[in-house]
């Protein structure tokens, strides 16, 4: 039988996701299955009792067991067992002509359950109103004869002694084929704290479970969130929607709908600041209201007390906001705590329990009164040494008066700042901006110290409006609008937002004149070389001009600025050894946080242009470094950045058993566009080596436009590597053609890794030799005098793949391989070693056995199974891969490895003739093979297809 909503049941819109309650929910269902059972589930009000019960009801909506549901009330009209009564009036008698077997007894039923009436019994004379003897004994008659249901009555603690009473003749007598389910709040119990009225034990016979039902955790509470609002809001406010909601779904919902709402109206992105529209749901606003209307006159005092201080605080200062003496202080306080209404959250330490319950009390405080308590709160606060001034500019802003609020909250601002905590001092800053008696050149102060933190700040949405709307106001001075606007393209930049040149552009033309030191950060940020409209020349110029102009400025943090970004530009051409100067001149220890932060900004950028050069030591000793400076400063940017980097280090270096799981993780958790756009292409790199090439490809071209000199030319060189790989070397040379005009353009030759080894591969196979020998000869060239030990490698493999003569060929790629092992990367090692084997195939059988067995065993290893697979197919056509015995192990209706190799890609929806490709078969075998997996799984191809494969293990 379907469940229906019963009255007091919260809404749920569909957009709320089902968190962080699957244990649960399988106990649940778990203690259903059994013909007769007792669960009795517990949990405050809005920690999701009611939807754990919606959930399971439906998973078993389909199993022939009815659920009928009741609901107990605070408000009760005088009928006894009125919550059974009106969940039997949900039941249905079983279909079908033979008479349900309901007993004498149950006659008595009738007038209150006509649904039933027509097959009931006929009274007996007797009465004419049946006692509760009577309709107990008829409900457990009915409820025996109904067959396999649940009978769920919800809210036991308003139950009524004769429900209670019912409640527990069922739970100690179970009809056969009765599952009883009863929800309550243990804070609301009666005085015995019992929730049947007296202690229970299941009988002998009776399943069921006792089930508590507890807040949800922080990154619940953010999943739930992200089902809502998207992963990268969600990981921005997921910290503050768990702390204002204490963890209940309850208030974490409301505050969702409130956030969902603004998304959907704005573009600029939400933020925590609109929470404080969202009102209190009626039904919780009543439950709360009953409480503290239960509670004596100085409890109520300490309460609204402590809803208008907002804070945990200890009973001294409650009593003194509150007026309470002190002799009645300590009973008040218990009386809150017994109550539920505070709770106790550290050593004299009283708080409510979420940030909903508190709204519930403040609302409640008439005008007058919560006026004078905010004024007397800043007096009691200023009093204290030192003074919490954030709490005090909060109280200050209560009070509607910008006279008496805006010096507290610059202080407050100032403090934050001072110690480096970026989010209290953006949203005190955020508040300032908005204030429209603002003073000017207060105004000014906030808008350039609120665009500083923006440049370091993940997520930046809301403060990235915020700054335009500044720089579009016409009365800022132009130096001053100049130095906003390029904290702007920052964090512009951060959040790749392909408007930054542009606003950082126009920045040096507004500072040029009034400010050359910031004229001289915003060239520098220009010139890193990662732009790919910019030539190495003007990067290189425009980078001396930024280093001249920093000198006069005579500013340690200026210097270090565009130092940091010369480090970058230094990386990006191949100048290690100016580079490792440059790193020295920025302070490793420093009490200055903003000097620190611009080492740990050039670190992090040495360590990734390390890595596109193939330093990968170095790369991870710079990753390490930087995570250290970043884990210090709370530098999230860099901190988010350096764990995308360890997986493309694990990307290149293997094994990848559970990689793939990881960047799934890792994707789903990421909170800005650029580094989701890096782990894709990750995905796609794994999708590539196992085989699901389909996948691959989707994934590269829909990953968003590269603005980048190495994001850019990564994505071409993935996309070659699948032309290669699918048989389509004219589309790799045709593709190719922007990435070596970028590269031809931008000078920067280092950075094309693995994409000239393709090119000239492809080159020829199509007849394009000469061509090939140009483009080689052309990176030679670029790479001279550079630090470059990828590229290098990739000029010795494709000088051996473009020389005639088979032993210099193998001498040259030997030397490549021998490189490529060195830096490490064994999957590129392993690949060149097996072309060294398919070219001594014809001179050196031997010799080409042994490279072609040295690659397989790395490849297997890895985990590479199309690259072993063609490994495999090359030592059979030589006849040297072993037939297999007779008597071998025989899989039955499991899949053996390579029916598991198949499965996977008909999984990731996989062609005959693609599975073929990669696993090195004939068409034919891998439709036998096909055939086989779909036999033994019992399904469909269509039935097989389904996300992105994971990790072959």
């Amino acid at each position: 039988m379907a469940a229906t909503t019963g009255s007091g049941q919260y809404d749920r819109p569909a957009q709320f996701a089902f968190v962080g309650r699957t244990r649960e929910l399988q106990a649940v269902l778990e203690a259903l299955r059994r013909p007769s059972a007792v669960v009795l589930l517990e949990g405050e009000a809005g920690v999701g009792k009611s939807r754990l019960l919606e959930e399971a009801w439906d998973q078993i909506k389909d199993s022939g067991v009815a659920v009928l549901r009741g609901w107990c009330h605070p408000l009760r009209e005088p009928l006894p067992f009125g919550p059974v009564i009106d969940a039997l009036r949900q039941a249905r008698p079983p279909t079908g002509d033979e008479t349900p077997p309901f007993g004498a007894a149950s006659a008595w039923l009738a007038p209150h359950v006509p649904e039933l009436a027509a097959w009931l019994p006929t009274p007996d004379p007797g009465p004419a109103e049946p006692g509760r003897p009577q309709l107990t004994h008829a409900i457990h008659d009915v409820l025996s004869a109904l067959g396999p249901l649940v009978l769920a009555v919800e809210d036991v603690h308003w139950a009524d002694d004769s429900t209670r009473d019912l409640l527990l003749l069922l739970a100690r007598n179970t009809p056969p084929n009765l599952r009883l389910l009863l929800t309550y709040r243990r804070q609301d119990l009666p005085e015995d704290g019992n929730v049947l009225g007296t202690a229970y034990r299941r009988p002998v016979g009776v399943g069921g479970i006792d089930l508590s039902l507890s807040p949800l955790d922080e990154s619940e509470v953010t999943e739930l969130a992200a089902a809502v609002l998207g992963p990268t809001a969600a990981a921005n406010l997921g910290r503050q929607l768990y702390e204002r909601s204490g963890g209940l779904p309850l208030a974490a919902e409301e505050d969702l709908r409130v956030l969902a709402d603004h998304l959907g109206d704005s573009d600029s992105g939400v933020s925590v600041a609109l929470l404080e529209q969202v009102s209190v749901p009626r039904a919780f606003q009543e439950v709360f209201d009953s409480r503290v209307h239960m509670l004596p006159r100085p409890s109520v005092a300490m309460v609204q007390a402590a809803a208008v201080l907002a804070v945990p605080v200890g009973e001294e200062l409650l009593i003194r906001l509150a007026g309470v003496e002190h002799e009645r202080a300590e009973a008040a306080l218990e009386a809150a705590l017994r109550s539920n209404v505070l709770q106790e959250v550290g050593n004299d330490r009283y708080a409510f329990r979420h940030t909903l319950a508190r709204r519930a009390v403040y609302t409640r405080i008439l005008g007058p009164r919560r006026m004078r308590l905010h004024r007397e709160a800043i007096e009691v606060l200023s009093a204290l040494a030192p003074p919490p001034l954030v709490q005090i500019a909060y109280h200050a802003r209560r009070l509607g008066d910008p006279v008496k609020w805006i010096p507290r909250a610059k202080a407050a601002a100032d403090q934050a700042i001072a110690v480096g905590d970026d989010g209290i001092a953006s949203d005190l800053l955020q508040q300032l901006l908005s204030e429209a008696a603002l003073p000017d050149d207060t105004r000014t102060w906030a808008a350039l110290v609120l665009s500083g933190i923006a440049t370091r700040r993940t997520g930046p949405a809301a403060t990235i409006a915020m700054l335009r709307r500044i720089v579009a106001e016409v009365g800022l001075p132009t130096a001053v609008r100049g130095e906003i606007r390029l904290n702007l393209s920052r964090a512009l930049s951060n959040a790749d937002d392909p408007d930054w040149p542009g606003q950082t552009e126009l920045a040096v033309r507004e500072l040029e004149q009034e400010r050359p030191d910031q004229a001289a950060v915003a060239l520098a940020a220009l010139s890193m070389g990662e732009l790919l409209d910019r030539t190495r020349a003007h990067d290189l110029a425009d980078m001396d001009r930024a280093v001249e102009l920093a000198d006069q400025a005579d500013d340690p943090l200026v210097r270090a600025n565009v130092t940091a970004s010369r480090i970058t530009l230094m990386g990006t051409i191949g100048n290690q050894a100016l580079q490792d100067q440059l790193l020295e001149q920025l302070p490793r220890d420093s009490k200055d946080l903003d000097l620190l932060r611009q080492r740990c900004r050039a670190v992090h950028n040495a360590g990734q242009s390390a890595f596109f050069r193939c330093r990968d030591d170095r790369a991870a000793v710079l990753y390490s470094e930087a995570e250290v400076l970043a884990e210090h400063l709370d530098y999230q940017l860099v901190i988010n950045w350096c764990a995308v980097h360890r997986l493309h280090l694990e990307c290149v270096r293997g094994p990848w058993n559970g990689l793939t799981n990881k960047i799934d993780t890792a994707i789903h958790d990421a909170v800005e566009s650029t580094s989701r756009t890096h782990l894709f292409r990750l995905r796609a790199h794994m999708d590539t080596v196992f085989g699901r090439w389909a996948n691959a490809r989707h994934t590269l071209k829909t990953c968003q436009a590269d603005d980048t000199t190495a994001d850019f030319l990564w994505g071409s060189t993935a996309l070659a590597r699948l032309d290669l790989l699918e048989g389509d070397p004219a589309g790799v040379w045709r593709n190719a053609q922007p990435a070596l005009k970028a590269l031809r353009h931008k000078n920067v030759w280092v950075w094309a890794c693995d994409l000239i080894p393709s090119v000239v591969e492809a080159a020829l196979t199509i007849g394009r030799r000469e061509e090939a020998e140009e483009l080689v000869d052309e990176t030679a060239a670029g790479i001279a005098g550079f630090d470059a030990p990828g590229m290098e490698a990739d000029v010795l493999l494709c000088r051996g793949m473009l020389d005639t003569d088979t032993d210099k060929a193998v001498a040259l790629m030997s030397h490549a391989q021998l490189r490529y092992a060195a830096i490490p990367r064994p999957y590129t090692a392993a690949q060149t070693t097996e072309r060294i084997g398919r070219t001594l195939l014809e001179t050196k059988p031997a010799e080409a056995v042994r490279q072609l067995q040295a690659a397989l065993d790395t490849f297997m290893d890895l985990g590479a199974i199309t690259d072993a697979a063609r490994c495999q197919r090359a030592l059979r056509d030589i006849g040297q891969q072993c037939p297999v015995p007779r008597g071998r192990r025989s899989h039955g209706t499991d899949l053996s490895p390579r029916e598991q190799q198949v499965a996977e890609l008909l999984a990731a929806g996989a062609t005959n003739k693609s599975i073929a490709q990669a696993l090195s078969l004939s068409v034919r075998t891998a439709e036998h093979h096909v055939a086989r997996v779909l036999k033994k799984l019992d399904t469909s191809r269509e039935g097989m297809v389904g996300p992105p494969g994971r990790d072959l293990t």
